[in-house]
């Protein structure tokens, strides 16, 4: 996979079969607020905008992923004129788009390192969706992460303490109980 494309594909979509990356489902996500245009859409992710926190996205891969998701026929461009300024494409969420969003906001990440861009991603477009919504989420990922947690607990019953193996589990389980911990408060003051 060249380096161009792994920003972009990341994780795939198992009811869509598509490969969407954490970018892409932002602009899904963007885009059922409403059409718009490509720099309407970069404003959202430069310095000072809510994504740009968790997601900072330089405009060439901004433009890739609409591309991408255009192709993928997950939304759907239509060239606006304003006055004699040159055609911009507006963009809109096509029925396939908005549903493979759904399906995405609706699962908990499968694995930890994605609570820091995905599930965060997830959670700021939840939020637009009330809090039951949100809850929901949370939730669900609770429950993946103390399935995740009790694996890796099994797994380091098995292990010997002075192994390589026990340390990398047990700094695992440390990062598990730690997002466990701040999903927990999270979700109390929900």
């Amino acid at each position: 996979m060249s380096t161009a494309r792994a920003d972009i594909y990341e994780s795939e979509d198992e009811e869509s079969g598509a490969a969407l990356s954490p970018a892409q489902y932002a602009v899904l996500g963007l885009l059922q607020e409403t059409p718009a245009h490509g720099y309407s859409l970069q404003r959202a992710f430069m310095q000072g905008g809510d994504l740009a926190t968790v997601l900072p996205l330089e405009q060439a891969s901004l433009y890739a992923a609409l591309k991408e998701l255009n192709t993928h026929g997950l939304i759907q461009g239509v060239e606006v004129r304003e006055g004699l300024r040159p055609p911009k494409t507006v963009y809109e969420l096509t029925p396939e788009g908005t549903r493979v969003l759904d399906l995405w906001l609706k699962r908990p990440v499968e694995r930890l390192r994605q609570v820091r861009l995905d599930f965060l991603l997830k959670i700021y477009f939840t939020r637009k969706r009330g809090k039951r919504v949100v809850r929901s989420l949370v939730d669900a990922q609770v429950a993946a992460c103390h399935e995740y947690l009790s694996q890796l607990e099994a797994h380091a019953a098995e292990i010997e303490l002075d192994d390589f193996a026990y340390l990398v589990v047990e700094s695992r389980t440390s990062a598990a109980r730690s997002t466990l911990e701040w999903l927990r408060e999270y979700r109390r003051r929900l």
